[in-house]
């Protein structure tokens, strides 16, 4: 497309590819966001996780209860965990099998992170192509002399 000229409608056409690049690019990095923040917390339940296993029962500890806030508690057991297992549901697990579980959880989302990022890599190529390609065409127009 470089060594072609353009029409007007073929210029239109391939702003509205750009823009839609650009909401598909926006929404992919809403996604980013919230994966990263997921793993995150998923990394903390794992750390946490593997810190019970050090613990005994009776021992004293905060508890985060959302906005950098803890309540008081006592752990009865360090066996065991609740965990969220998707869809508002929670289930009790060993601490080694809930362990497993999240680990899993992690890889998968690793794997979809990796995706998102590909493709909203791919988004930010196929916008820059569509910009070169105008920047081209602006720069191939020659000025219309007044007769």
């Amino acid at each position: 497309m470089s060594d072609v000229v353009l029409t007007q409608q073929q210029l239109q056409e391939l702003a509205g590819m750009h823009q839609q690049y650009q909401y598909q690019a926006e929404a992919i990095g809403q996604q980013i966001n919230m994966l990263k923040l997921t793993l995150k917390d998923l990394e903390t339940a794992l750390l946490t996780i593997t810190a019970l296993k050090d613990e005994t029962a009776g021992k004293e500890t905060l508890v985060p209860i959302g906005f950098g806030s803890f309540v008081n508690a006592t752990l009865t057991s360090t066996d065991k965990v609740v965990i969220g297992i998707g869809a508002g549901v929670s289930v009790e697990k060993k601490t080694e099998d809930a362990k497993v579980f999240l680990e899993k959880r992690k890889e998968e989302l690793t794997k979809y992170f990796e995706q998102m990022n590909n493709a909203f890599a791919k988004l930010a190529e196929e916008m820059q192509k569509i910009e070169m390609t105008v920047q081209k065409q602006q720069q191939s127009r020659v000025p219309m002399s007044a007769e």
